[in-house]
């Protein structure tokens, strides 16, 4: 099992090398759906904690949590991002014993209603409205190698639809947590892949319109949609577990952006009552367009876990800061276990 870990993380990390990237490439990726983040506990954190996530929140964050969780498990999410735009995030997970733990997983983004532009109105003033459609689903296999090593893969379908266009790509998450590292007791190692797949591809009737040649021949062109890259990241997290509380870091490296380094810590009393916080840092390159300025995001969250008729009922909320224009956004989760 020990050698079979040894791969699985040196494949890890030999892929990530060919995934990196720089934040000249921001704006030239497809499908930025995937990086809006999901859960309570891990936007907290700032997705610092990687190791010890455990369930179906764990699944964004790291995939090979799910295998910590070894109770079927029912979660449901709610965030409000800016104006009237929400993110809402389902997931159910069931333990198939010695062949490990199968979650199920679907997260869609909620536009709001936006008003329909032509050429001839150009500021949306006929009343008619659309809504596009920002959907991730994914299936999770996670299993362990030992009592102290987990991984997981997440395979899932990338989807996103406008009035008579639409667009698609297929993407997988591979994880894996490690505690008991160098023999200290509490501290843990995690290494995510994030979003490996297709790229992302428009087509439909939207983008085919009628055109007259300058001889007053009328023909109908197909505009061609470019083929974009998904965002993909590559995770590497410390934890240590100590005395009741988490103290997480990770940095995380995007192929289509700057690279972060996120901290957090969650305390945990009597097995029942969280408190959290977490930020999160650009890491600039020196010839930075936004380079001199102040970009952090910081969160803070609670949560409460309460045995309810043999049922884990689990409540998480977070206020999410972003930046330091004061501008918030509330997070609720509901769990149950089983």
């Amino acid at each position: 099992m020990m050698k079979t870990l040894k791969i699985v993380l040196t494949s890890v990390t030999t892929i990530a090398v060919l995934v990196g990237g720089d934040e000249s490439r921001i704006g030239t990726s497809g499908g930025n759906q995937v990086l809006v983040p999901v859960g309570a506990r891990g936007i907290a954190l700032a997705g610092s904690e990687r190791v010890y996530s455990s369930g179906l929140e764990s699944i964004y964050w790291n995939p090979a949590g799910l295998a910590r969780s070894q109770s079927p498990t029912v979660i449901a999410s709610s965030m409000d991002l800016f104006n009237d735009v929400g993110v809402n995030y389902f997931g159910a997970s069931g333990n198939f014993d010695k062949l490990g733990m199968l979650g199920v997983t679907v997260k869609s983004i909620d536009m709001g209603d936006i008003p329909v532009t032509t050429v001839e109105d150009m500021d949306g003033l006929g009343g008619g409205t659309f809504k596009p459609t920002l959907t991730t689903m994914g299936l999770t296999y996670a299993n362990s190698f030992s009592d102290r090593a987990f991984f997981g893969v997440t395979g899932k379908i990338v989807y996103e639809s406008i009035p008579r266009a639409t667009a698609s790509a297929y993407a997988l998450d591979i994880g894996v947590q490690y505690t008991g590292v160098a023999g200290v007791d509490g501290l843990g190692l995690a290494l995510v892949l994030n979003n490996l797949g297709t790229d992302m591809h428009y087509s439909g009737s939207g983008l085919t319109s009628q055109a007259t040649s300058g001889d007053g021949i009328s023909d109908f062109l197909n505009r061609e949609a470019s083929y974009d890259k998904l965002p993909s990241t590559y995770n590497m997290a410390l934890s240590y577990n100590v005395a009741g509380a988490i103290l997480g870091m990770t940095y995380t490296s995007h192929n289509f952006s700057y690279d972060e380094l996120n901290m957090g810590g969650e305390y945990t009393l009597n097995d029942m009552f969280h408190v959290r916080a977490g930020v999160t840092t650009p890491m600039l390159e020196e010839d930075s367009a936004n380079d001199g300025e102040t970009l952090y995001s910081m969160n803070f969250g609670a949560g409460l876990k309460y045995s309810l008729y043999g049922v884990n009922l689990v409540v998480d909320y977070t206020m999410r800061n972003q930046s330091d224009s004061f501008n918030t956004s509330n997070v609720f989760s509901l769990g149950l276990v089983f």
